[in-house]
């Protein structure tokens, strides 16, 4: 199965299941379906994907598979129900939920839900390859280069780096040109953007 064409549906509906898949199949997608939560998790536990539940399931609910699956940064999830409960609608996109769709739906309004979350898991390994290189790159900074990078990142020039570290002028220089070819940016706001997504700021 693809990751970046997985769709895996869980809901105790078998036509609705059936019906679903067949749709998603014809698009394109490569697509496993489930009658419950726990037979999903114990399938794929770390799913890759977008996953597609009903809000209430037998067992193990569509709200209670999100909070087993929080962190996963592999998977979007797009919940439907036949019922519209604000309440629950509003939990389940707070927790990062991509979408919440209400029974009965347009077969095309799905399609583009599924579309939207791919494209969202796209992006986010896109941003996760972005932070391990730069996780990588910082960890090569000494801890001098690593002060004198967040006093760069924060807009400070040369002079105000050098009275704030208690370091000569030229001596920052050397500093903040081995830390801009360590991480390879040549900007502040370059640096800044990578030490956002290692979390340093």
């Amino acid at each position: 199965m693809t990751h970046g064409r997985a769709v895996f549906v869980v809901d105790d509906d078998e036509l609705m299941c059936e019906e679903l898949a067949h749709l998603l199949l014809k698009v394109g997608y490569d697509v496993c379906a489930y009658p419950t939560a726990d037979g999903f998790l114990a399938d794929h536990p770390e799913p890759a994907g977008v996953l597609i539940v009903d809000l209430r399931l037998k067992g193990l609910s569509g709200l209670r598979l999100q909070q087993k699956l929080q962190g996963c940064g592999s998977v979007q999830i797009i919940f439907m129900s036949g019922v519209a409960h604000v309440e629950d609608a509003v939990a389940a996109m707070k927790a990062g939920a991509y979408e919440f769709l209400v029974k009965p739906f347009r077969p095309q309004t799905l399609i583009d839900a599924v579309s939207g979350a791919v494209e969202r898991l796209r992006a986010g390994q896109v941003d996760k390859m972005h932070g391990d290189a730069a996780a990588r790159a910082y960890q090569s900074l000494t801890e001098a280069e690593r002060e004198i990078a967040h006093l760069i990142a924060s807009g400070l020039r040369n002079k105000q780096v050098a009275h704030r570290s208690g370091r000569a002028e030229s001596t920052v220089k050397v500093h903040r040109a081995r830390v801009m070819k360590k991480m390879g940016v040549t900007t502040p706001v370059e640096l800044a953007r990578q030490l956002q997504w290692i979390g340093c700021v």
